[in-house]
């Protein structure tokens, strides 16, 4: 029987529109982990009301923690299914491209529902609610991204294609990345200036931006043939065999962890810019756009230097270089204390919060590209060792791992802000959101060197070459 012809490579218009996916789910991704902390807990001195009871429980969950976790729970068990049944797949729009159809909608549409709460401030109802919702919207999240993640390895099967694709999607992304945290805020803003309130202002941004992300996320569905452009081989595991697998695969536990603690450091920093503007600044929410803003240039420096980084030294050692300077800019924001627009210590105050987000851009543009990367070395490794590709399920597993972990930042964050205080008065789990970031990086940066980079690449082009 002949073999296949090789896959088309995927023309750069269809690259273009396959990276506008990864902009498109950032969309809703921000919207809950930024817009609807801010929404539900509001700082005190914002005209927004806490929408779920502030109470600690047992010790250490709010009320918005212990949904989070619950939608995290429910999300984590969905990763390792859709990532066995992308894998596993044969359907005739591909199996990659069948998952994001079925979880576009749902994933856009359920961010929106948030900002209508059923019942009202402070009451059970608001938070049943928000559970469900958090929990519909990971698990089509999961069905979307864990899928379309999968592609990135099967598109660009060569390493320096990998880089490239990464680069691309990291490129596309970074506008939203940068800008979003930015413009929300300044949306509210204008939205005020037409006479609407904070909250009307706010749902009108969230159903603005989930229209541009329905769009963006449509791109890849149209524009990914997988007929043409991929040639893989479905895997024949079962599911318990295809999870014990990957977990058994200790370079990727080791991968893993460092992505685990990352991914708990920088979270909590998503939505903490309005509260820095709020109770440490002095302004409103709007600044929060400009915090948001000063990364940008270093984010866009950092992705123009991170392809030559990467040849040159690896990418591990430029994921640990990124880890190291973000963890000193996220601690150095330790130095900031309340103050009010030109009193003493506020030039001092915004030196210190712009120099340190500026400086911080670089590394997050590290962790744009650089992941991606490192996560296709496991999945080429065992593509050639067992002859399936698995790369869904190795995305799902990171996934089911590291959902509990999106989760647990966010309640951790909660518990600050309700413990520690989120008013110029009581400032102290703001000012601590930075610092406790920075160490989750520093962690995140010695579990790396463990990394067995050398090994996975010299193993990988061991099974690669001809025999004699």
């Amino acid at each position: 029987m002949p073999s296949a012809p090789p896959a088309e490579r995927l023309p750069p218009l269809r690259r273009l529109a396959y990276a506008c996916g990864n902009a498109g789910f950032q969309i809703p991704d921000t919207i809950v982990i930024s817009v609807a902390v801010y929404f539900y807990l509001p700082p005190q001195d914002s005209d927004l009301v806490p929408l779920v009871s502030e109470e600690v429980m047992l010790g250490v969950l709010t009320a918005y923690g212990l949904a989070r976790l619950l939608g995290g729970l429910v999300d984590s068990l969905a990763d390792p299914f859709v990532g066995w049944g992308s894998d596993r797949s044969r359907s005739r729009l591909g199996r990659r491209r069948s998952f994001l159809i079925a979880g576009i909608g749902p994933m856009i549409v359920t961010p929106v529902l948030l900002f209508w709460p059923v019942g009202e401030p402070g009451s059970v109802a608001n938070w049943w609610g928000l559970t469900l919702l958090l929990s519909l919207y990971y698990v089509f999240f999961t069905v979307y991204v864990g899928p379309y993640l999968a592609l990135i390895p099967e598109l660009a099967p060569e390493t320096a294609d990998r880089v490239r694709l990464s680069s691309l999607l990291a490129a596309v992304a970074m506008p939203i990345l940068g800008l979003y945290p930015a413009l929300w805020l300044a949306g509210v803003g204008w939205g005020r200036g037409f006479g609407l309130d904070t909250a009307d202002a706010i749902r009108a941004v969230v159903v603005f931006s989930s229209l541009l992300a329905f769009g963006l996320c449509l791109a890849p569905i149209l524009a990914v043939d997988e007929k043409r452009f991929t040639r893989t081989v479905a895997s024949p595991l079962s599911l318990g065999a295809a999870v014990g697998q990957t977990l058994r695969n200790r370079p990727f536990v080791i991968y893993l962890c460092g992505q685990i603690l990352f991914i708990l450091g920088i979270t909590m920093m998503r939505p903490a810019l309005p509260y820095l503007a709020v109770v440490l600044l002095g302004r409103d929410e709007s600044f929060g756009a400009w915090l948001a803003l000063s990364y940008l240039p270093g984010v866009v420096v950092g992705f123009l230097a991170m392809g030559r980084l990467a040849d040159r030294f690896g990418p591990k050692r430029v994921v640990i270089g990124c880890l190291l300077g973000l963890s000193a800019c996220l601690l150095a924001l330790l130095g900031l204390r309340p103050a009010a627009p030109g009193a003493a210590g506020d030039a001092r105050n915004l030196a210190l919060a712009f120099g340190a987000l500026a400086l911080a851009g670089p590394s997050i543009a590290g962790f744009l590209v650089l992941p991606h990367v490192m996560i296709g070395q496991l999945i080429d490794l065992d593509s050639l060792r067992t002859g399936g590709n698995r790369s869904a399920m190795y995305y799902g597993v990171q996934g089911l791992l590291t959902k509990w972990v999106y989760a647990a930042s966010v309640a951790l964050l909660s518990l600050l802000l309700a413990r520690y205080g989120n008013s110029r008065e009581a400032f102290l789990g703001v000012l601590l959101i930075a610092p406790v970031g920075g160490v989750c990086c520093l962690l995140s940066a010695l579990v790396y060197l463990a990394y067995p980079e050398r090994r996975i690449l010299d193993a990988t082009l061991g099974a690669a070459a001809p025999a004699d």
